[in-house]
């Protein structure tokens, strides 16, 4: 008897007749500025992209805007968004995304220019998934992004011997999820933070150590917190010991690497993922890293999946997505819901406003 998929193999560009003659909307850069506010994005009316053999046809649902759109706007605007498989160009790999299960609504997370109605993306890579049926669609749009990043992030620990580590920023909607995904991992995590609110916020999720770098004795603070002698310093005053911390994750960059760097033990490691501050890496003493063994590195999520070859990095994507999946309470996001007209606008009062504990989500056939 002839399979479903071999039927759509045979049949080419399946399901994607209906849509031939359809415009659709997308956003597009207009005029490049490092500063994000000045920079010209509009929406564009285009045809509808056909997908090619092992590509699928997803009409897009709802896209987030990550810190990582930011400085990418030369390229296909979004990296990851969520929606449903329409047409397939064919292929095997492609076609079994539109069995029958499919048809009764199936959706998908995908990665790659989300900022449009339609999107084409390859069957095969990181994504798509298909989502759980109790997942909302709009909810799974920021599934690789973030979570992808936790979990990485805690992998990277774990490959150097580390069971506790420092994380800046911790408070944005990437350091809530490390605090719950942390917990269920059995991982001591240290917070650090820049306003008593965003204190208030972690303490919520019972994260445990929480450094405010609006107090003046902060560094004094994280000293002990992060001293050779490995003694930690909690809100009553008591030390708790042997918790090794040899590690920051560090995500603002500017001279705070630097002095953060410092703290560490001998033979430790800073890993750098972000730029918050706009500025580069400094006040970073070469003693630090010649006498005192101390690394500075850089990391990037699809750097640390792929670290090993295409192969197992697409193995190791396919776990940690399952991860994901199964934990999607600790992973989901709070959003903001805008138009294509109004998301420039939202994400830069999103930023003004310090951008914590949520995220502008574009829902591409929103009205404004």
């Amino acid at each position: 008897m002839e399979t479903l998929s071999a039927v759509l193999v045979g049949a080419g560009c399946f399901g994607w007749l209906q849509y031939k003659r359809q415009k659709m909307q997308r956003l597009v850069l207009r005029e490049a500025n490092k500063d994000i506010a000045l920079a010209k994005i509009e929406i564009e009316e285009v045809e509808t992209p056909k997908p090619k053999s092992g590509q699928l046809l997803i009409k897009v649902l709802a896209a987030p805007v990550n810190p990582s759109d930011d400085g990418a706007w030369k390229l296909p605007l979004g990296i990851e968004g969520s929606g449903r498989v329409v047409a397939t160009g064919g292929g095997l790999w492609a076609s079994q995304f539109l069995g029958l299960e499919a048809y009764r609504g199936d959706t998908v997370a995908f990665t790659g220019k989300s900022y449009a109605q339609y999107a084409v993306v390859d069957a095969f890579g990181l994504g798509p998934f298909i989502l759980p049926s109790n997942t909302a669609v709009e909810d799974a749009c920021s599934y690789f992004v973030n979570p992808f990043t936790v979990v990485s992030i805690v992998e990277a620990v774990r490959s150097r011997k580390g069971k506790a580590f420092i994380h800046t920023a911790a408070a944005s909607q990437l350091g809530q999820m490390m605090v719950k995904y942390c917990q269920q991992e059995g991982m001591v995590l240290v917070n650090v933070v820049r306003r008593k609110e965003q204190v208030e916020v972690l303490e919520k999720l019972g994260a445990k150590y929480i450094v405010d770098t609006s107090d003046p004795e902060w560094k004094p603070a994280l000293g002990k917190l992060a001293s050779a002698g490995s003694m930690l310093l909690d809100g009553s005053g008591k030390l708790i010991h042997e918790l090794q911390i040899s590690q920051v994750v560090d995500c603002i960059a500017g001279n705070f690497t630097g002095e953060l760097l410092a703290m560490l033990p001998p033979g430790g490691t800073a890993w750098v993922y972000g730029r918050l501050s706009g500025e580069n890496l400094g006040s970073i003493n070469p003693i630090q890293l010649i006498y005192f063994n101390k690394k500075l590195e850089g990391f990037l999520v699809n750097n640390w999946i792929f670290r090993d070859g295409i192969i197992r990095g697409l193995l190791r994507g396919r776990k940690q997505a399952a991860i994901v999946g199964r934990h999607f309470d600790v992973f989901g996001s709070r959003f903001k819901d805008v138009s294509m007209l109004d998301l420039h606008q939202a994400y830069c009062s999103h930023l003004a406003a310090g951008a914590t504990g949520g995220k502008v989500r574009l829902r591409p056939w929103m009205e404004s």
